[in-house]
């Protein structure tokens, strides 16, 4: 696939970590961070906006920013699309769920349609690349799940889109994300590569009253990483036995569940 997008050696800060990376046509990518930490920083940056710190962004294609273009709140909806073809319009007014609400103020919305009506201008415009700052956070959950459908429809043919959240549920439908902290950038990749370097799997024993079992757990301390084939286990020396033990049933042992970080958990452990 053809790059869309290119990061070279970019930070947000004089003295900030670089990152260097592409995204192609089609794919698409969050950009996360707790508030303030520079999400909309970064999007003006990535979309032109804005020249980065450090290093160098290409953008090789249109783009368009939700929300860049402010609006009479008297204006009716239906004018956010003026210029598009009916098609493309309709389309987006029924993937943000403002077909019905055509001939209504602005100013008359509420203010989950009023950030549905900052996405109309970037998604019926003609732009190869789309930039989305947050307003996927305050739409309500049946416009967030139409406007998805859409953008993943809008992938299938070549659309690249950049989306700043806060939803751990939205960055795990995006192909990419990007981890920004008191503007520096803290993490890149995908979220199976952010579970993967994150916190350590947990291992629930399921086991009646039994002593002989509880004295071996004890002691037992074992972290559980994801591996390409399977789990790695890595146990505190002298408990290699004990984890081998356990994970073989011993004694009245019932069962062994192990639970993968979140998303949630791996976000939390970046700061």
């Amino acid at each position: 696939m053809s790059e869309i997008l290119g990061l070279e050696h970019v930070a947000l800060r004089t003295d900030g970590p670089t990152l260097t990376m592409s995204v192609a046509l089609g794919q698409s990518m969050a950009i996360v961070g707790p508030a303030g930490a520079g999400k909309t920083l970064l999007v003006r940056t990535l979309a032109g906006q804005e020249r980065p710190a450090q290093g160098t962004v290409h953008l090789r294609g249109r783009a368009a920013v939700a929300g860049a273009d402010a609006f009479p709140r008297r204006s009716k909806v239906q004018l956010l699309a003026k210029g598009a073809g009916s098609q493309a319009a309709t389309e987006v007014f029924l993937a943000t769920r403002l077909w019905d609400l055509r001939q209504t103020p602005v100013g008359e919305l509420s203010p989950a349609q009023y950030a549905a009506c900052e996405l109309v201008e970037a998604l019926v415009s003609d732009a190869e690349v789309v930039f989305i700052d947050g307003q996927l956070d305050l739409v309500d959950l049946w416009t967030l799940k139409s406007v998805m459908a859409f953008m993943r429809n809008q992938m299938s043919a070549g659309r690249t889109f950049v989306v700043a959240t806060h939803r751990p549920d939205l960055v795990r439908q995006l192909d990419a994300l990007i981890f920004v902290s008191d503007r520096q950038i803290r993490f890149a990749g995908t979220v199976e590569d952010l579970l993967r370097s994150g916190p350590p799997h947990t291992i629930d024993v399921m086991t009646e009253d039994a002593p002989a079992v509880r004295a071996l757990v004890a002691p037992f301390q074992v972290r559980v990483q994801p591996i390409e084939n399977g789990l790695r286990m890595e146990a505190p020396e002298g408990q290699e036995i004990a984890a081998r033990l356990l994970l073989d049933g011993y004694g009245d042992v019932k069962y062994i569940v192990t639970r993968p970080p979140s998303i949630e958990e791996a976000l939390q452990a970046l700061l």
